[in-house]
């Protein structure tokens, strides 16, 4: 799980208009331009101490319990016959390193063009219904890093899920969503995608949410030893074996440009290197600002006490117009507090978004 370690201030600062959803817009390019300006990041580095600020593309609106525009399709698409920008529609087969270790047998890929899940939209982690609400990952972590950056005149949050997919909470978590008529994003362990029905992540995409990239292998020892060049090779490989198998589930045509690292990139150090390793995969580390508290040894046990967390953090971090807040969707407390967390943050006039 993601332990959060510390918070930090964010900043508000100025946005692009904001359109209800559900809707319809292009960000299929948001991959490769994410990729370009996630190199120039890289170049500098990327501080340990990562804060978020984040608006770009809102969805925000609410829908009915019916949720998003459910997209037609049969549950196998065709294959892609065109490739783009770090393997998007190439056949996925198994990364050259060895696989990390994993809670899970290890995964085989197919070494085929696997065809994308009809809600997939190719060269996104997302479903079409999802453009209008979608913001790239590069413009997110540079608001967490330069909080001057962010937007003004505009509250935003991105709800955001670890540990998942888990067949129950998950599916209560998704429920909670499509009621009160927002998104989020899941930042999911890989090899947990065998464990859960593909009509749950079929719903996730086809109700307008993110999904993201946890880690395959969620091992700190694995991931986090030695010196800045292993935690960079260990990174690097445990990325691409994520990468694979969620391709293997989802459809080559996935891509997604922003890696939530396990426990967070503000808690530990010497990953320059690994954040030089993500970039060059067109991807960038995406932290949080504040949090319900569901990861914390002495976590809330009830719902007024996780409401209470999320309004104590969003506050601690400066009460920012961009709030990125940490959850996690195997916590079945969490999935009974999230409808009474949504209705406040729409109380105080934030709108909702995922990250792509």
């Amino acid at each position: 799980m993601s332990h959060p370690v510390r918070l930090h201030s964010v900043q508000s600062h100025p946005v692009r208009p904001t359109p209800a959803r559900p809707g319809r817009a292009r960000t299929q390019l948001s991959a490769l331009v994410g990729a370009l300006t996630v190199a120039a990041l890289a170049l500098t580095g990327c501080s340990s101490s990562t804060t978020a600020t984040a608006p770009a593309t809102t969805p925000a609106a609410s829908t009915s319990a019916g949720g998003s525009p459910r997209p037609s399709g049969s549950a196998t698409g065709s294959p892609s016959v065109t490739t783009g920008p770090h393997g998007v529609g190439a056949p996925v087969t198994e990364p050259s390193c060895a696989a990390p270790p994993s809670q899970w047998k290890i995964f085989k890929a197919p070494d085929k063009v696997v065809a994308d899940l009809p809600e997939l939209e190719s060269g996104t982690n997302r479903s079409k219904v999802a453009d209008r609400w979608t913001y790239p990952a590069s413009e997110v972590h540079q608001w967490m890093t330069r909080p001057a950056t962010a937007p003004k005149g505009r509250k935003l949050v991105f709800l955001t899920f670890d540990d998942g997919p888990d067949k129950t909470v998950t599916a209560q978590e998704l429920t909670n969503l499509e009621k009160g008529g927002v998104p989020a994003t899941f930042f999911m362990i890989t090899p947990q995608m065998q464990g859960v029905p593909v009509d749950l992540l079929r719903r996730s995409l086809r109700d307008g949410n993110g999904l993201g990239v946890h880690s395959y292998s969620h091992d700190y020892r694995y991931l986090f030893k030695g010196d800045a060049a292993q935690r960079a090779t260990h990174v690097a490989c445990d990325y691409d074996w994520a990468l694979a198998q969620a391709r293997a589930i989802l459809g080559s045509g996935y891509a997604e440009s922003g890696f939530r690292y396990p426990g967070g990139h503000m808690s530990w150090n010497h990953l320059g290197q690994a954040d030089a390793e993500l970039a060059r995969r067109g991807v960038v580390p995406i932290d949080w600002n504040a949090m319900s508290g569901d990861a914390d040894a002495q976590m809330p046990t009830t719902v007024p006490g996780y409401l209470a967390m999320v309004k104590k953090s969003i506050a601690e971090a400066g009460n920012p117009r961009v709030v990125v807040l940490l959850n996690h969707d195997n916590k079945e407390r969490t999935a009974e507090a999230m409808p009474s967390i949504i209705a406040w943050l729409k109380s105080q006039h934030y709108q909702f978004g995922i990250i792509s």
